[in-house]
Parts: structure tokens; sequence; C-alpha cells
């Protein structure tokens, strides 16, 4: 069976040089498909992501909704999902949400729905088993004005594995 891989990154918070770095490493491992757990932050980010298929939850810091779902809709390749989502890649349903609003990334982890719930918001990766069948993931960070480690996810549902990767 051929692997399903999805990219997952977050908190991108207008860092347009480390978010051009995520795009070469998911481009080198031929990513294609992109689920994004918000703080994008403004509008003309989104530019930056051509080329893929990608699906974007809002994060407490996309105060432009209008303005992102505007420059969603010129790029023609970006799903916006509002606060939360559950995207289906064939069998596998995944969950995402920013992780800020805990009600609602509980909702997701222990709906049974979702085999996978993706977040953002801490800006520290990391992988949770939250039920026996439920993984929880963070990326980690690609923006914001603290120095931690700059962070994306490369996830192949078909194998039920993560890869964290530094950019």
């Amino acid at each position: 069976m051929k692997a399903v891989k999805i990219g997952v990154l977050s908190d991108t918070h207008n860092n347009e040089a480390n978010t051009l770095r995520a795009l070469d490493v998911f481009r080198q491992n031929q990513i294609t498909q992109l689920i994004h757990c918000g703080d994008v932050t403004r509008p003309p980010v989104l530019e930056l992501f051509r080329g893929f298929e990608m699906w974007l939850v809002w994060g407490n810091n996309d105060q432009d909704l209008s303005g992102l779902r505007t420059a969603a809709r010129h790029a023609d390749n970006i799903h916006c999902m509002g606060y939360d989502a559950i995207v289906e890649f064939g069998p596998h349903r995944i969950g995402a949400c920013h992780g800020d609003d805990q009600d609602r990334l509980a909702g997701l982890t222990h709906s049974g729905l979702c085999e996978w719930v993706f977040r953002g918001h801490s800006h520290v990766h990391g992988l949770e088993k939250i039920q026996p069948r439920v993984s929880l993931l963070n990326p980690g960070a690609l923006g914001g004005r603290n120095p931690e480690p700059r962070g994306i996810a490369i996830v192949d549902l078909t194998h039920a594995t993560a890869q964290f990767l530094q950019v």
C-alpha cells in the first residue's frame, strides 16, 4: 500500500523565511498536502503556499479573517476551515485546531471521530497518545517572538508515524 503522507505546520506568525524553508523540506519529501494549525497572522503569507493543497484553521493571532479568506480564495489551493476541522484523507480522519481553546481541543481528541488531532499554539512540538486510537501532534512553530527551535512535522497516515523536522 502506498503511504499517505501529509505535512503539518503551525504558528508561522508572518515569518516568511522559515515558512519558505519549511515548504522546501516538504517539497524535498514529495509532500503536497498540508494542514496548518493556525496563526498565519497576515494574508500575504498565504501566497507562499502556492503549489500545495492546504487546510487552514484559525489561530488566536489570525485577526484579519476576511483578508485571510480572500487571500485563500485567490490562491485557489487553500481551504479555510474555521476554528476547527475534520479532514479526510481516504480512510483517515484528521482533526485540527489551533489549541488555544482547551474545550475545542478536548472535543476533537475525545470525539472518537479522528485517529490524529493536530494542534499548535504552544510552539512546542510533541506527540502524545490520547486514546489507543488517537494521537495528538503539535508540529512546533515557524515564527513568534521567543527563540525556541522552529519545526514542522510529516505524518505518514498509512503507517501511523510522525517525523519532526527542524527548519
